[in-house]
């Protein structure tokens, strides 16, 4: 009986050794690894769950600690409607593929955790650290949609993140009984603050450098970033910022009136008439009610006078302009719409990459264009989203990939990581890809090849910003 108890343990402890491990916070967090080389932590808490009495609250420092945690599967994600997935299952229909190619989503209240990709769990090694914060119009999405994993720009010598941020009424709403709080509104953003506080804190255990962190994100998530940028709560936090698609990033942001305006209209939805009673909603009930409610409103950053104290817009003309280096681009085809693209997606970015260089520091953007080599894929177009496959080297089965995809797909990714490793994506062997600066802009375009071309329609964006 002994033996065989020894002989248990023995094999307990080898599988162990097959896991990877780091201590956190006083928590042991098994992973696990992926093809021998990638160690993967998934659903790793950063902050306590937002729910019951800290539903819109900043994100409370995580005390409900277990002394070996398990973080070999994503968790939930935050609270949400099927918007999205229904769209990711229409694209596969659309190439031919059965909409069960995705799994159905879990959503819940808990859902402030983040995932790592590390090719390294050595605690000296300070390799660069990769950041994604998802889009969704700050009201949908998740940290570990099909095409955000990081098992494929892992081995190229980086640590990828993805974080989870609160959306719509939980994220991005305020009240007027919160106005003595530490945090009144844009609990999401506030998230991603305490998400790049635990990177910070804890990355290095993971092989990540705290001092080379880059953002990077698409839509709803690169304008979050944007205005992170010029928070004095967030920008040092980070160093380095690519700017997915981002459109709508601050011209005009709502107020704190505005956000407790809304909540008012909660209350009276839900036929309560307070905090407390809001609090207390069930959460399914409370996102139907408020997704009837704002079916049309778009979720942007608030100016609260704590995270944010002004409009990003504002920030950028007003500056200073904080010390990062940027990548900025558009996709050809957003929404199908051309003129829609440019005036909401290529003016503002040519603004944000013109007005940094002008400041002094760096940027570089891009123009994807790229279609997959289908009829499905001609039917969309380089849409909104076509390019980040591309970039963490994800693609799904059902879309026609060529060569060209994967070469283009390993290019894309070796300009983000040199970016991320020294602020500049140029490297050696690789096409030149000059800054943007006027009065003569050159944009690198991502295509059927890899060219540099001066920025379209700046007849049109001069005129965008001059009404601006």
């Amino acid at each position: 009986m002994r033996v065989q108890v020894l002989l248990t343990a023995i094999i307990v402890l080898a599988g162990c050794e097959q896991s990877p491990v780091v201590t956190v916070d006083g928590e042991l967090l098994v992973g696990k690894y992926i093809d021998e080389d990638v160690a993967t932590f998934l659903g790793v808490p950063f902050a306590e769950p937002p729910v019951g009495d800290l539903r819109w609250r900043a994100p409370r420092s995580l005390t409900s600690k277990l002394e070996r945690r398990e973080t070999t599967e994503f968790a939930a994600a935050c609270m949400q409607t099927m918007r999205i997935l229904d769209w990711y299952r229409s694209m596969a229909e659309s190439f031919g593929a059965s909409a069960d190619y995705y799994d159905d989503l879990e959503v819940s209240e808990d859902c402030l955790y983040l995932n790592v990709w590390t090719p390294t769990l050595e605690d000296d090694a300070r390799i660069p650290v990769m950041v994604w914060v998802h889009g969704g119009s700050n009201k949908s999405g998740w940290s570990y949609e099909n095409n955000y994993r990081g098992h494929v720009l892992a081995p190229q010598g980086v640590v990828v993140v993805t974080v989870a941020y609160r959306h719509g009424a939980f994220g991005f709403l305020s009240h007027p009984e919160l106005e003595s709080e530490d945090a009144v509104a844009n609990f999401g953003l506030w998230d991603l603050v305490a998400a790049l506080q635990w990177i910070q804190d804890n990355i290095s255990e993971f092989g990540g450098d705290p001092g080379r962190v880059t953002l990077f994100g698409e839509s709803s998530g690169a304008e979050d970033i944007l205005a992170l940028m010029f928070s004095d709560k967030a920008s040092h936090l980070f160093h380095r910022a690519a700017l997915h698609s981002t459109a709508g990033y601050g011209l005009s942001m709502p107020s704190l009136e505005d956000e407790q305006r809304r909540s008012r209209d909660l209350m009276a939805a839900l036929g309560v008439t307070s905090l407390e009673g809001l609090r207390q909603a069930d959460a399914a009930t409370l996102l139907e009610a408020y997704t009837e409610l704002a079916a049309d409103h778009y979720h942007s950053p608030a100016i609260d006078g704590q995270l944010i104290t002004e409009s990003t817009w504002e920030s950028m003309l007003s500056g200073p302009w904080p010390d990062h280096a940027v990548i900025i681009g558009t996709n050809a085809d957003e929404y199908l719409d051309r003129d829609a693209t440019a005036e909401e997606y290529v003016c503002p970015s040519q603004s944000v990459a013109a007005k940094r260089t002008a400041s002094g520091g760096k940027a570089w953007m891009y123009f994807f264009s790229r279609v997959r080599e289908d009829e499905a894929g001609a039917e969309i177009g380089a849409y909104h989203g076509a390019e980040y496959p591309y970039v963490f080297g994800v693609h799904d089965d059902y879309m026609t990939t060529t060569d060209w995809d994967l070469d283009l797909s390993t290019l894309l990714q070796e300009y983000w990581i040199n970016f991320a490793t020294g602020g500049d994506p140029n490297g050696a062997g690789i096409p030149e890809w000059p800054m943007f600066e006027r009065p003569d802009p050159l944009v690198h375009e991502f295509g059927d090849e890899v060219i540099t071309i001066p920025a379209i329609e700046q007849e049109m964006c001069a005129s965008f910003e001059a009404s601006n």
